[in-house]
């Protein structure tokens, strides 16, 4: 005999979305129970709801048609149904019924609870790494924001081209700063579905920081006196919306916002 627990319980992370816990069984006499807790959903008046079925073993056709319609309501005041924690079994057995094609699914619910910040609540996601003042380490750190970007549904020019300025702005820290590899060059991100800001804070090098502060004056526009020096700057400036170098005695901080275009 199928024993089918259901549990509906508010989100400790997010109190506006609904947590539908299954464990068992969802076979086609499961829909009286499919029904009577999605009732309890609409009490709460939760228009966005995701389903954990990390402890389902199975669900029928039948089970999948009530969780359409479920969907259906839920979509039609503005939410959503989502699915997280399915086995690989599971979620074969739900492509080959075609949910794919209807609902979204998740590995986990803290996945599904930020894709909610991400797509409804619009929130910016924001990451921070730090790497040794080496080139070595650049490649690595350039392609592992373009592929976030690229995650975030940015189109392909867009991340090539936040690439190239994560790639120029960290050879830039690494050819200025101290070559003390205790001291990491540091890249905050902040990206969300409109722009992305990217922060490199850096120790300089006394020596060099001079040169430095002529060259961000010439590509910046606040200097009448043109160097020859600067490319990366300048093409940074080229592919971005802003761009604003900052000196202080505890570093140089390089911020670049680059607007989403496709």
């Amino acid at each position: 005999m199928n024993s089918l627990k259901m549990e509906i319980k508010q989100s400790e992370f997010r109190p506006e979305i609904s947590e539908w816990h299954i464990e068992g069984e969802l076979d086609a006499n499961c829909i009286e129970s499919l029904n009577k807790n999605f009732k309890k959903i609409l009490a709460m008046n939760h228009i966005y709801t995701i389903v954990e079925m990390s402890k389902v073993s199975f669900i029928s056709s039948a089970a999948v048609g009530e969780f359409m319609e479920c969907r259906q309501v839920l979509a039609e005041k503005g939410g959503d149904l989502v699915f997280a924690g399915l086995n690989f079994d599971l979620k074969a057995q739900m492509n080959n019924l075609g949910a794919n094609k209807i609902f979204k699914f998740h590995n986990d619910l803290r996945s599904a609870i930020n894709a909610y910040s991400w797509e409804v609540q619009q929130k910016p996601e924001k990451i921070w790494l730090s790497f040794p003042p080496e080139l070595q380490f650049v490649p690595p750190v350039r392609q592992l924001v373009s592929r976030i970007a690229h995650q975030k549904g940015y189109g392909q020019r867009d991340s090539f081209r936040i690439e190239t300025i994560v790639d120029e702005i960290c050879n830039n820290a690494v050819e200025h700063g101290m070559p003390d590899k205790t001291r990491d060059i540091e890249l905050f991100i902040k990206i969300d579905r409109k722009k992305i800001d990217l922060e490199v804070v850096n120790l300089s090098d006394p020596e060099k920081i001079n040169s430095l502060k002529a060259i961000s004056k010439s590509i910046l526009g606040t200097s009448e006196k043109k160097l020859e020096r600067g490319r990366g700057l300048s093409l940074i400036k080229m592919l971005s919306n802003d761009l604003a170098i900052d000196f202080t005695g505890k570093g140089t901080t390089v911020h670049v916002t680059k607007l989403r275009e496709e």
